[in-house]
């Protein structure tokens, strides 16, 4: 539940009732250059964004590595 005195500036009320549309704008109508794109506390934890190829590189490698070990490859 909200709490009734939460000091908010009118700008910050004005923003928080136009959340849900600007959401929509962006994740809906795909406009993220209108809209907001909700992330969480994760982001800041991300520290590098490697290509997929990359990505893709190293479970290809990791698999194989583990069917090696299975006996299986």
């Amino acid at each position: 539940a909200m709490r009734r005195n939460q000091d908010l500036t009118l700008a910050q009320l004005a923003m928080a009732a136009n959340a849900p549309m600007l959401i929509k704008a962006a994740l809906v109508d795909g406009d993220p250059d209108v809209g907001v794109l909700p992330t969480g506390q994760v982001t800041g934890l991300i520290d590098a964004a490697p290509p997929v190829a990359e990505i893709v590189e190293g479970i290809v490698a990791d698999a194989r590595a583990t069917l090696a070990r299975l006996g299986v490859a």
